[in-house]
């Protein structure tokens, strides 16, 4: 019984995790990746699927992402259960009891313990970080493709040959069709089969298939036309980062990614986009964290190999792999911290966390109670922003609030706001995102707008041109007058509100 319940418990953890989220409709993405999507609705073949970006737009129109195998699953289930949440966000939970199970299977080869297994399996499934791998249909990528990436891992664990090399590097090829970023865990793969001990030239004829793949895929992935207007610098500031900036923000990145992983503070349900200040004195202190964590992990790497420890060469792969690519340094990909991204680095971490914790601890029980305790705090913790994807509204409201530096979520916000016919909160968010936007590249100045914090939604907007830039206000002010003439009501709004308090800014007309 003690087995089973091991065994299990995790993985009905894991689906606990992605049930919270049952009832909830499409939401953000999930149109645009199965509503709107040929692919997923019947429109247009299933052979298209490797034709079309992943988003089911033709060729033509460039790429965005390339990940056929997605959308060819989603079509399945389509035929089923056309336009029914229900189905994909049950898809969602198995595809991260999956994953655990996957993982449990992976770190049990590395090391015969049934504990440490589950308690590995336990964290893994209830970290707050994967909340929005685990809530929002469009992860699914992440999920399958990390959960093949694990199928290879635990191949490349078996005695080197040929053969194991080829069914590694199919494992992985499948991952990079669910999601390109699945080649990032190549090395690791090759690294596995070196440290085994056995005959060197099997070793490397085990290594050959996955080089193979790894060429393969990043010569596609670079020959693909990338659509217009992906590299847009309010999802990623990397594309407006260049010299010295560039190099701090992919250590602030990288620093910030790892640090998220041992706890997503605040845990919003959705990080991604760019919080826009492009200032060496904004990005410097987590560039310093992640500095320091780039060369701890080089160093625990080196040993590691040096050592033959696969659990710990395992582990900091999982932890910093993700991270690296969340650099920009390679490639500048399209949002700027990807929540979704990290999802294999929440394995690193609880790896990690686990040998410490048996490292430290004798008694099981104590063990038990640790891992329980922290599983708990991860679930209760994150609960508010895992129920957050139920609804559309509810998403961009709670990220303005936990992630408030991000421009989008405030445009996003605002728009949540004018459909609900609440025109204060909707113009306060939409002027902080047109401030944002003309304020970049320099520091925001979010003491002003924090000082606001006492008065209404209304006060704030009607006051923080003049607080913001008391000398001179109308500059602001004319610049969200042009924003808001493309939304009548907004524009009314403006002129009832700011043409007292700013008279001499423009001929104010009704």
């Amino acid at each position: 019984m003690t087995t089973l319940m091991l065994r299990i418990v995790p993985l009905l953890l894991a689906a606990a995790a992605g049930i919270v989220v049952v009832d909830a409709g499409f939401v953000y993405d999930d149109p645009s990746a199965l509503l709107e999507n040929p692919l997923v609705n019947g429109q247009a073949p299933p052979w298209e699927a490797f034709l079309r970006d992943f988003w089911g737009r033709p060729a033509s129109h460039g790429f965005t992402t390339w990940r056929p195998l997605m959308p060819l699953v989603w079509a399945l289930l389509w035929k089923f259960w056309p336009a029914n949440p229900l189905p994909f966000h049950l898809l969602s939970a198995l595809l991260h009891v999956l994953a655990v199970a996957m993982s449990m299977r992976f770190v049990y080869r590395l090391h015969a313990s049934l504990d440490w297994a589950a308690a590995v399996g336990t964290l893994f499934a209830l970290h707050p970080l994967n909340t929005e791998s685990v809530s929002a249909i469009v992860a699914q990528a992440d999920l399958l493709s990390f959960s093949l990436v694990l199928a290879a891992c635990t191949i490349a664990l078996r005695p080197a040959s040929f053969r194991t090399g080829a069914r590694c590097a199919s494992a992985l090829l499948l991952a990079t069709l669910a999601k390109e970023s699945a080649i990032i865990f190549a090395p690791l793969l090759a690294l596995l089969f070196s440290i085994q001990p056995g005959e060197k030239r099997l070793r490397w004829l085990a290594s050959l298939p996955v080089l193979l793949v790894t060429v393969s895929v990043v010569t596609i992935q670079l020959s693909l036309p990338r659509a217009a207007g992906a590299a847009i610098f309010t999802n990623n500031l990397a594309h407006k980062a260049h010299g010295e900036l560039r190099l701090l923000l992919g250590l602030y990145n990288i620093g910030r990614s790892v640090l998220m992983t041992v706890w997503p503070s605040p845990i919003a349900p959705n990080h991604g986009y760019a919080a826009v200040e492009l200032e060496a004195g904004v990005l410097a202190p987590y560039a310093a964290l992640g500095c320091l964590l780039l060369l701890a992990s080089v160093i625990g790497g080196l040993w590691a190999i040096r050592r033959g420890r696969a659990e710990w060469v395992a582990a900091l792969s999982f932890l910093c792999a993700p991270a690296l690519l969340q650099s920009h340094w390679f490639v500048p990909l399209i949002t700027d911290l990807a929540e979704r991204l990290l999802y294999p680095s929440i394995l690193g971490i609880a790896m990690i966390a686990v040998i410490a914790i048996f490292a430290l601890l004798e008694r099981s029980a104590m063990r038990v109670l640790v891992v329980a305790s922290l599983a708990t705090a991860c679930f209760v913790s994150s609960l508010g922003a895992r129920r957050a994807w139920t609804d559309e509204d509810l998403l961009w409201t709670y990220a303005v609030r936990v992630e408030p530096r991000a421009r989008l979520h405030h445009h996003n916000a605002s728009n949540t706001f004018f459909r609900e016919g609440d025109l204060d909160r909707g113009a306060y968010h939409r002027f902080i995102d047109d401030y944002l936007v003309n304020r970049f590249p320099r520091a925001v100045q979010w003491e002003e707008i924090e000082s606001t914090r006492s008065l209404s939604p209304l006060e704030r907007f009607v006051e923080l041109p003049a607080i913001l830039e008391p000398s001179d206000p109308c500059q602001l002010v004319r610049n969200f007058v042009m924003t808001a003439k493309e939304y009548e009501p907004l524009y009314e709004h403006v002129i009832e509100h700011w043409a007292p308090r700013y008279p001499g800014c423009l001929p104010w007309q009704p």
